[in-house]
Formats: structure tokens, C-alpha cells, sequence
């Protein structure tokens, strides 16, 4: 076990913090009956879940916070009663639905698929899905440094203090669009030749302008993508 503070009853975990009765889980913060998961603060009773936050009875299940009585679900927010479904918010009562939003007691709400706001069908989806994570290669927009983190302790997850994570981005009026500048000119060209490409909510997410000095900004953009891979390489370098 390594990096196990002020905690009680911590079995075949790492990164954990004020917490008690942990088994099998990774960066655990002030929680208590936490079993096989990562990503969990002030949470109680959580099994094969990842990425808890202030949650209660949580099983197998993903991005919880603040939330009670989740089961199988994924990206669930203030809610209670949650039961096998996805993007759930401030909602109650909810079974086999996605994307709900402030909502009692519903049921079998179908998944839509959206690209730049445009409904599309599930294969279209899967196709430009597919073809932006080949463009991306495994990049990242990073909000925080805790792959920094990774990278520093050997890319080893389990090295990782959770406590050290915090956020990247100090500058407000540019965020979030920090995190972006160094995306791949090979996935802006991808995305700029769907049909459904939209400019302007492209530059809203991101702040990257599409429309002038595209030129420039590409060479820029690959700039910071080389200097970023020389300073993991440099960091790799130093652990030889």
C-alpha cells in the first residue's frame, strides 16, 4: 500500500485519505466502505465505481456526485433512485433512460445521438467517433495535471497522490480554452470535414478559430503538440 493517510481499515489500496474500511481502490478521499474503486470523496458505500463524489450506495457505476441509491449508471448528478442509465441530473425515480435532466420518475428515455447539435443516427455517430479517436491518437484536453502526475510516478496510477491533483487552468478568461490549443491539427481537419461541422460552436468549446489564420494557428498548435512530447520524453529520459 502506498500514500495511506489518517485512514482506517485500507486493504490492497493506494492514494487514500481520511477514509475507512477501503479495499482494492485507488485515490480515496474522506469516504468509508469503499470496495474495488477510484476517484472517490466523502462517498459511503461504494463498490466498482469510479469518479464518486459525495454519494451513497453506489454500485458500478461512473462520474457520481452528490447522489443516492445508484446502481449501473453512468455520469449521474444529484439524483436518487438511479438505476441502470446515463447522464442523469437533480432527477428521482429514473430506469433505463440517458440524458435526463431535473426529472421524477421516468422511464425508458431512448439515447440520442448529436453531433454539433445535429441528430444523427447511432452509425454516423460511430463512424465520426471512431475517426476523431484515431485522428486524436490517445490526446487529451487536460483541466488539471493529474496526468502530469502519472507520467511523473512512472505512469503508475497507483503512485499517484490523489491529494496532489488540482486544477491547470488559472487564468478564467481563457478558460477553458487552455486545455484545447494543443489538439491535433490532424482531428481539426477531421472534424472540419464532417457535414455537420459548425464553426462557431467549434470556437465556443474551444476557442480555436477555424475561420482565420488557420494556417498560422495549425503551426502553432504543432508547435505546442512537439513541445509537450519533448517534455514527456525529457521526463522519461530522467528516469532511466
Amino acid at each position: 500500500m502506498e500514500n495511506v493517510i489518517n485512514s482506517d481499515g485500507v486493504n490492497r489500496s493506494n492514494g487514500v485519505n481520511w477514509s475507512n474500511g477501503v479495499n482494492g481502490s485507488n485515490g480515496v478521499n474522506g469516504s468509508n466502505g469503499v470496495n474495488w474503486s477510484d476517484g472517490v470523496n466523502g462517498s459511503y458505500g461504494m463498490n466498482w465505481s469510479c469518479g464518486v463524489n459525495g454519494s451513497y450506495g453506489v454500485n458500478e457505476s461512473y462520474g457520481m456526485n452528490w447522489s443516492y441509491g445508484v446502481n449501473g449508471s453512468y455520469g449521474v448528478n444529484e439524483s436518487y433512485g438511479v438505476n441502470e442509465s446515463c447522464g442523469v441530473n437533480e432527477s428521482y425515480g429514473v430506469l433505463n433512460s440517458f440524458g435526463v435532466d431535473r426529472a421524477l420518475f421516468l422511464a425508458n428515455k431512448k439515447r440520442e445521438f448529436t453531433i454539433f447539435g445535429k441528430v444523427v443516427t447511432e452509425k454516423r455517430f460511430s463512424k465520426a467517433l471512431w475517426e476523431l479517436n484515431n485522428k486524436l491518437n490517445g490526446w487529451k484536453p487536460e483541466f488539471n495535471n493529474a496526468f502530469q502526475l502519472y507520467i511523473k510516478k512512472g505512469s503508475d496510477w497507483k503512485k499517484v497522490d490523489a491529494s496532489e491533483i488540482c486544477g491547470t487552468l488559472t487564468d478564467t478568461k481563457k478558460c477553458p480554452y487552455e486545455a484545447w490549443k494543443t489538439m491535433p491539427m490532424e482531428a481539426i481537419s477531421e472534424i472540419k470535414s464532417w457535414p455537420e461541422f459548425d464553426r462557431e460552436v467549434f470556437k465556443t468549446i474551444t476557442g480555436i478559430d477555424c475561420s482565420e489564420n488557420t494556417q498560422k494557428q495549425e503551426l502553432l498548435n504543432k508547435a505546442d503538440e512537439l513541445i509537450a512530447k519533448a517534455n514527456e520524453l525529457k521526463l522519461q529520459a530522467k528516469r532511466i
